[in-house]
């Protein structure tokens, strides 16, 4: 019975650092193109600025994000050829806008990425 466990655990040993490299190269966390916070990594990066006017070259979803604060502003499902409009047109919009992210309009940094679709599936 001994030898039985034995040449089981070798057996599991084995196995375990053969999987070892491939969940480090292959893992999940290793292929997603999100970041911890949430946000896409850099290469999605495709604006910015307080007026964006941008077009989706195919299905996915867009994120604005105010870089200073960290904070996701909005979060948009799109289509090929839909048009991500965004800007800040009031004095009133501003001071909502300082109010939930704490930071003043005139400091924030406002990044758009896109997420195609095939991007977020290829993660999984």
């Amino acid at each position: 019975m001994m030898r039985d466990d034995k040449s089981r655990s070798d057996w599991l040993l084995v196995v375990g650092f053969s999987l070892f490299p491939a969940l480090l190269l292959g893992g999940c966390s290793a292929s997603r193109p999100m970041l911890a916070d949430g946000v896409p990594g850099e290469e999605y990066l495709v604006g910015g600025g307080m007026m964006i006017n941008w077009e989706a070259p195919t299905e996915g979803t867009a994120y604005l994000v105010e870089k200073t604060s960290g904070k996701i502003v909005e979060t948009r499902s799109m289509k090929r050829g839909d048009i991500y409009d965004f800007s800040i047109g009031s004095a009133g919009q501003a001071v909502e806008f300082e109010k939930v992210f704490g930071v003043k309009l005139s400091e924030a940094r406002l990044l758009l990425y896109f997420q195609p679709a095939a991007a977020d599936r290829s993660g999984l």
